[in-house]
C-alpha cells in the first residue's frame, strides 16, 4: 500500500492538528490536547499547495495557521502521528491494528513513571533547556521502541534512563518549538555557526568555520518552511546533521563574521593551497647525491 504523507503539530500547546495527503490534496483535523474532543475538521485543496509536492505538509501546516486559524500565536511542535492513538475519531488506534505499515516508527519522550510526554517522529528535533539559561536541539533517531540515538553520533538512551538524566539535572525536553522568527544563529556543537536570514523568495544563509571566516552559503527557495525546518534541510545538504546545536544571538554571530572580514579571514589560504603553491615554487637539486639534510638548498625549496 502506498503510504500517504502525513504529520502532526500541536500548536500553541492547545491542539493538535493532524494532516493526511489524499487524492484532492491534504485534510486537516484538529483534536483539543488535554481532552481528545474533536474541533473542526475540512480540506486544504491542492492548488493552495507546492505543485511538485515538495515540502507538502509545512504548506498545507501553513495554509491551515494563516488562512483558517484565527490564533494569534503560533507555537508549532512536530508530534508523531501515534500521539493520537488514544482519539477515536483520530483513526490511528484502528490502522496500527489494520494498517500498521502506514504508522512510521517514533521515539516516546516519558517521564521516570513510563507517562509518555511526547511522541516524536523518527529523525524528529528535540529542545533539552537547563535551568541555568543553557539550551540545545538535536535529532533523535529511532532504534526500537525502548532506545533512541540522540545526534547520531552513537549517543544511545533507554527512554526511561533519558527521563532519569533530564529529571536529575532539572531540564525539560520537548519537541522543538517552531517559530516565524526572520533570522537566527545557531553553534553546531565545535564545527562553527549557521546564520539564516529570510528573503522575499525563501532563506539565506551562511555557514562559517569557528573563527567566523566564512565556510559556505547560498540560498533555499522555500518560504513554506519555517526557520527551524529550512536549518535542519541546510545541515543534511552539507552532512552537517550529526551533533547538538546551540541557539546563539543573531546580531553576536553577524558582528563577529564582520570582525574575520575585517581582519581578512576570509582570504586566508588552505592548507592544501599553501602545499600546492609550496611544491610549484621549489628548485631540483642537480647533484644526484644529493638528499635534503645535506643539499645546499633551503630544506623547503628543495624537491626530492
Amino acid at each position: 500500500m502506498e503510504q500517504k504523507k502525513e504529520a502532526v503539530y500541536l500548536i500553541n500547546d492547545e491542539r493538535y492538528l493532524h494532516l493526511r495527503e489524499n487524492g484532492a490534496g491534504v485534510g486537516f483535523a484538529t483534536y483539543n490536547k488535554v481532552t481528545g474532543e474533536p474541533l473542526e475538521s475540512g480540506q486544504i485543496s491542492e492548488k493552495n499547495l507546492p505543485p511538485d509536492g515538495r515540502n507538502m505538509m509545512s504548506a498545507a501546516r501553513n495554509w491551515y495557521l494563516f488562512e483558517l486559524s484565527d490564533d494569534d500565536r503560533k507555537a508549532i511542535q512536530l508530534e508523531s502521528v501515534k500521539i493520537l492513538e488514544t482519539i477515536p475519531q483520530a483513526g490511528i488506534g484502528r490502522r496500527r491494528i489494520w494498517e500498521p505499515e502506514t504508522i512510521p516508527p517514533d521515539i516516546r519522550l516519558i517521564n521516570s513513571y513510563y507517562d509518555d510526554l511526547h511522541r516524536v517522529p523518527d529523525g524528529g528535533v528535540i529542545q533539552v533547556d537547563y535551568p541555568d539559561g543553557r539550551s540545545f536541539t538535536s535529532r533523535l533517531e529511532y532504534l526500537d521502541d525502548y532506545h533512541f540515538d540522540m545526534g547520531g553520533l552513537g549517543n544511545v538512551f533507554h527512554i526511561c534512563q533519558f527521563a532519569e538524566v533530564m529529571e536529575r539535572n532539572g531540564a525539560d525536553y520537548y519537541p522543538e518549538i517552531q517559530t516565524q522568527d526572520e533570522q537566527g544563529a545557531w553553534e553546531l556543537g565545535g564545527k562553527g555557526y549557521l546564520a539564516i536570514q529570510s528573503t522575499d523568495e525563501g532563506w539565506n544563509y551562511t555557514i562559517y568555520h569557528s573563527d567566523f571566516s566564512v565556510m559556505d552559503g547560498g540560498q533555499v527557495d522555500a518560504p513554506e518552511l519555517t526557520i527551524q525546518e529550512v536549518r535542519e534541510q541546510i545541515l543534511e545538504a552539507h552532512h552537517m546533521e550529526k551533533g547538538r546545536r546551540l541557539l546563539q544571538d543573531y546580531d553576536f554571530v553577524m558582528d563577529r563574521a564582520a570582525e574575520a572580514e575585517k581582519l581578512g579571514l576570509n582570504q586566508r589560504h588552505s592548507t592544501l593551497e599553501k602545499l600546492a603553491a609550496l611544491a610549484g615554487t621549489k628548485e631540483k637539486c642537480d647533484a644526484p647525491e644529493c638528499s635534503p639534510i645535506g643539499c645546499r638548498k633551503a630544506r623547503d625549496a628543495h624537491e626530492l
